[in-house]
């Protein structure tokens, strides 16, 4: 088995920037309601492959769309790549299943959102499964590199490849379908023009605990985001117990504090300024590091497949033992 070329690395880092661009270009088409500038033609606009470029509406929504095409095809012939040359790591059959899948599937829902004017719910959908997509080019692209360090013999160790503690599993997948769920409901209180009700932080107009209406529906979300911070910090104090097992994961934990943190701030930043675009596209693209880190962790705790072949240990190592073969501490 080849080490990662250089041809798919650069295709990698292509495919993960775009996936990035799609859901911030998507958030922006949202936010600006520019969702239906090319009418209810799908995939054409307003009746033309091209239409004429005459308003900001148009100009966005028809942006979004070309973006999606292109960025999506490089998407899609990298994930196959991949999976065609590295299928043996299971990482790799997850991940590249990830991006195809969700990659079509959020092309079909952003084509049955123009159909049927916006409904919220298919908006939320349309936007969460596009985080999905975005997830599993991104982390495909993050494991290449990580194999191509490995079998290039460049890397520390294979702490990357050693199986996790159950409860570390636990404690992580939890966070994540948890941090899914707040994604997708802050995603329906935008669509629901919720986030307008609370014009005030930390409190809402001078309520703590107000679930009427639209303002209960950001309570909710506010919500969401004290209970992401409780778990991020009951994660980092878990991993630093369990430290010396996998360090790169008690790191990794730090960082998704950080991130937790940050995007509260830009979350107080964006109701503070009445959803102006600037703090909301700040706000979408810190959920998105924020997102891309938890699940980094989520591909960490992955379970070793049975029968799987070992990183190869490059000749010049295999007297030092730097790369063996993927080692488990648990008993």
């Amino acid at each position: 088995m080849r080490p990662p070329s250089v041809w798919l690395k650069v295709l990698a880092v292509v495919a993960a920037v775009g996936m990035l661009i799609i859901n911030l270009v998507g958030f922006l088409d949202t936010e600006t309601g520019s969702a239906l500038g090319c009418g209810r033609d799908w995939p054409l606009c307003n009746g033309d492959v091209i239409p004429k470029l005459n308003n900001t509406h148009v100009l966005i929504e028809f942006l979004h769309r070309a973006l999606v095409g292109g960025f999506a095809l490089v998407a899609a012939v990298f994930l196959i790549w991949a999976l065609v040359q590295y299928r043996q790591f299971i990482e790799v059959k997850i991940l590249a299943w990830l991006g195809i899948g969700f990659i079509i599937v959020q092309s079909g829902l952003g084509a049955l959102a123009v159909v049927f004017v916006n409904p919220p719910t298919v908006l939320a959908l349309h936007l969460g499964f596009g985080m999905l997509a975005m997830i599993g080019v991104v982390l495909l692209a993050v494991f290449i590199f990580q194999l191509s360090a490995a079998m290039r013999g460049k890397s520390s160790g294979l702490t990357w490849r050693r199986e996790a503690l159950p409860q570390t599993r636990r404690w992580v997948l939890f966070i994540w379908v948890y941090t899914y769920i707040a994604i997708y409901w802050g995603s329906y209180v935008a669509f629901r023009s919720g986030g307008e009700a609370c014009t005030t932080w930390p409190d809402c107009n001078g309520h703590w605990l107000d679930f009427a209406g639209k303002t209960g529906l950001d309570t909710i979300h506010r919500l969401f985001a004290l209970g992401l911070a409780v778990l991020a910090v009951a994660l980092v104090i878990h991993l630093r117990r369990a430290g010396a097992h996998r360090p790169d994961m008690a790191r990794g934990s730090a960082w998704f504090l950080v991130t937790v943190l940050i995007q509260i701030a830009t979350g107080a930043n964006l109701a503070l300024n009445r959803l102006a675009t600037g703090p909301y596209l700040l706000h979408i693209a810190t959920l998105m590091l924020l997102f891309g880190m938890l699940s980094y962790l989520g591909m960490q705790v992955m379970p070793r497949a049975g029968g799987m072949d070992p990183v190869p240990v490059p000749a010049r190592n295999q007297q030092s033992g730097q790369l063996g073969n993927p080692v488990s501490d648990e008993s």
